[in-house]
């Protein structure tokens, strides 16, 4: 018995389903229209269509992570890569196909065509494309030969890729948009559609735990694609945030992939996707070694127009070669240890308000305990200003002065604290972060000896801008920073200044453009801040540069205004005998 049929379905495709119950003759006559392999795999796949309500089908379903490509930028990519690169590929492979905008728009731009082979998890996607195939191939009415068209309702990330597309007499284009979303962001979403948990970036012990080992799927599965496809020919084009793209290009020299003639072409997200996110289309060409590891960036609206150059030169990973090139000298190893600021997870009790003679927490509760361990705190957003000279708007209880130092004896010294912090100790083990397992309780992370230290130079890793701010003790006691930040510790004044003037100076501020990316989430890393050379940036920058930075910055201190020439002469010399360590 023939099913009702959706009212949304053109007469053309109502009329074929309605013409037999014969599942093979139906596929049949689909496939001449389409091009489609096996339109329907199964009798109750064909029921199942019959009995969809289109209007229903969820478009871009949040489990899945998924962007879906308007057809106008499908379209546009399309062209862009028969224009400026001269294709015209035999094979398209997608490997997260969605509404199958892409698919169509190859379809439409590639006259040589010869298969599709694409691949979706989601069910109702397969639905919406081969609608959406059929109404093209009845528009285009096309009187070459249609191509193969193959989709397979499968798991990206275990499917089994038909050997016959490794043939290296073809031309490929991997085209496609795939999720843009991280793996923990799809696991706090329940979605199914994960690769197997593994920390395939390698990373180490802490960097691991805490966040390092959290990635992109959309750069899992442009590595997974370029890993299965490096043997081929052809071209390899695809959406994604630009800092994908960027990680992608970071990494090359540990691959084997062969891939060259590398470009980010810039999109507008918002109007496309209505994302708040920097994205791109990146594309390479397959099947060739590159001499230089190096991506030229443009915009898609403006093709022929290079922006800047970013990738690997002598041996070092920049964001803008050019620029790097003015600055590189710099570019070694800080002759000071970095620190980030202090993580606690709990910011509902640990970090306090206090206003008109009273601490307060998040929890609207008036918070009374002792004052020995509670500090000043930074928060990125504080460190706007150059100097720090007023007690910021927050404070934080430092519970150790040590990564997995025992807590227990602050019952004894700091009752009132203990007891505080024993009335709250459900959110404490409501903490998600595998680095508090098998820790004292109330354990905090970032801290150190560092922490303690009188003065502290700063930067946020958070904004865009590469400001640094002095931060030099309040009341006597040191101000500790949050995670976001990133700091130098010092016990004295004079060389904190001096690096604090250096670090705001031209030659750092350059190299720090040509070496940061601001997309990012965080632009400023601890492994860039290392790599600032203090003392050859300060063999480039005169005293008078450096009370000029004084000047413009507006730094009123008698201790910064009373600084000589052999003042920074002699921290020079502290700078020299630190580089002769490393």
């Amino acid at each position: 018995m023939i099913g009702k049929v959706d009212v949304l379905m053109k007469p053309a495709l109502n009329d074929i389903l309605l013409s037999s119950s014969d599942l093979k003759a139906i596929n049949g006559k689909l496939h001449s229209i389409t091009g489609i392999r096996d339109f329907f795999q199964s009798a109750d796949e064909l029921e199942e269509f019959k009995s969809l309500d289109m209007e229903r089908i969820v478009q871009g379903e949040r489990e899945f992570g998924d962007f879906q490509t308007p057809s106008h930028l499908a379209s546009q990519v399309c062209h862009y890569l028969l224009a400026h690169y001269q294709i015209n590929p035999a094979v398209v492979i997608e490997p997260t196909f969605g509404k199958g905008n892409f698919i169509r728009s190859a379809i439409e731009c590639f006259p040589k065509l010869r298969k599709v082979y694409a691949v979706e998890i989601q069910k109702n996607y397969h639905w919406l494309s081969k609608q959406a195939l059929f109404h093209q191939a009845e528009a285009l009415n096309r009187t070459w030969e249609k191509p193969d068209i193959q989709l397979f309702h499968d798991d990206i990330f275990t499917h089994s890729f038909d050997r016959a597309l490794f043939n290296p007499q073809e031309e490929i284009l991997i085209l496609g948009n795939p999720p843009w979303v991280t793996n923990s962001e799809l696991g706090s979403l329940d979605s199914k559609n994960l690769p197997k948990k593994q920390n395939f970036k390698e990373h180490k012990g802490l960097d691991a735990l805490t966040g390092k080992s959290n990635f992109d799927i959309c750069e899992y599965i442009m590595l997974m694609m370029l890993e299965t496809f490096k043997n081929c020919n052809g071209t390899f084009a695809m959406l994604c945030k630009n800092s994908v793209a960027k990680k992608l290009v970071q990494d090359l020299p540990k691959k084997n992939f062969h891939i060259t003639d590398m470009k980010l072409l810039n999109i507008d997200a918002k109007k496309d996707f209505n994302a708040a996110a920097d994205a791109s289309l990146f594309v390479a060409r397959l099947g060739g070694k590159a001499d230089k590891i190096v991506c030229d960036t443009y915009k898609l609206d403006e093709p022929d127009h290079k922006v800047s150059t970013f990738g690997w030169h002598n041996h070092k990973f920049v964001s803008n070669i050019e620029k790097y090139k003015h600055s590189s000298m710099i570019d070694h190893c800080c002759q000071f240890t970095w620190r980030s600021g202090i993580k606690h997870d709990c910011s509902s009790v640990m970090e306090l308000d206090f206003a008109e003679g009273r601490l307060t927490n998040k929890l609207k509760e008036a918070v009374e305990i002792e004052d020995a361990l509670v500090f000043d705190l930074l928060k990125s957003s504080d460190l706007k200003t150059s100097v720090i000279t007023e007690s910021p708007r927050k404070k934080v209880i430092v519970t150790q002065k040590s990564i997995g130092e025992e807590t227990a004896p602050i019952e004894r010294d700091f009752p009132n604290t203990w007891r505080y912090l024993t009335n709250h100790k459900k959110q404490f083990e409501a903490r998600k972060s595998s680095i508090y397992k098998g820790k004292p309780d109330f354990s905090i992370f970032g801290v150190g000896d560092y922490s303690f230290s009188a003065y502290k130079v700063a930067i946020s890793g958070m904004y865009k801008k590469s400001a640094f701010t002095l931060v030099p003790p309040i009341n006597g006691k040191a101000v500790m920073l949050d995670d976001t930040c990133y700091f130098l510790p010092f016990d004295d004044m004079k060389t904190a200044s001096f690096t604090f003037a250096v670090l705001n100076g031209s030659i750092v501020q350059d190299f720090l453009q040509s070496v940061v990316f601001l997309d990012e989430k965080r632009p400023y890393t601890k492994d860039i801040l290392m790599r600032i050379d203090l003392y050859k940036a300060a063999q480039n920058t005169t005293f008078e540069e450096i009370k000029a930075v004084f000047d413009v910055i507006k730094v009123e201190s008698e201790e910064i205004a009373s600084l000589t020439p052999d003042d920074y002469q002699q921290y020079m010399e502290l700078l020299k005998g630190q580089a002769l360590l490393l």
